[in-house]
């Protein structure tokens, strides 16, 4: 790491590649638990690569919904005035996704290996797609701040799953 750790943090994003995504969506009626696979180089020793394995726990999303019905304006004018008033009769159309994730240690391993991280790559990557996992991961990222790459992994599932679970939300009434 640098002594720059905003640098680092960025850094760690940009070198993150989804080799495996998982097949299936983030649960919307449950936690998600997601098997994740992460290879990196050691920095500091050429053909030297950890790989790290442990569970990623996606939380159910939450439906968060305002309430405007408590909002008191003082010193604003009419038109913010009505602007709250409007807000309170169509608070029940203004809906949130909070996602919430968990990383699990009781799963946690890691092991250095001697070879090229291409070859380790491939290797698990056959490994995770022969076992046919539907919440399986596999990725390739920093070695240090290596768990940078699990929540670029979180946000990226977030964002892929969004719209499905709005829908199902939608579907079952739990939405609006």
């Amino acid at each position: 790491m640098s002594a720059n750790a905003e640098f680092d943090h960025w850094y760690a994003v940009q070198k993150t590649r989804i080799i495996v995504s998982p097949r299936h969506r983030l649960e919307t009626f449950g936690n998600t638990l997601v098997h994740y696979h992460l290879i990196s180089e050691l920095d500091d020793y050429p053909g030297k690569v950890r790989v790290r394995e442990g569970r990623l726990e996606a939380h159910k999303p939450l439906v968060i919904a305002p309430d405007f019905s408590d909002v008191e304006v003082e010193g604003f004018g009419e038109e913010a005035r009505a602007y709250i008033e409007f807000l309170r009769h169509t608070e029940e159309h203004m809906r949130i996704l909070r996602y919430g994730y968990q990383l699990k240690s009781d799963n946690f391993s890691e092991s250095v290996v001697t070879d090229s991280i291409r070859t380790v790559t491939d290797r698990v990557r056959r490994e995770v797609e022969s076992r046919g996992g539907a919440f399986s991961a596999v990725l390739q990222g920093v070695d240090d701040p290596w768990d940078v790459a699990l929540v670029e992994l979180w946000r990226r599932e977030v964002e892929r799953s969004a719209r499905t679970n709005i829908e199902e939300l939608q579907r079952n009434g739990r939405l609006f």
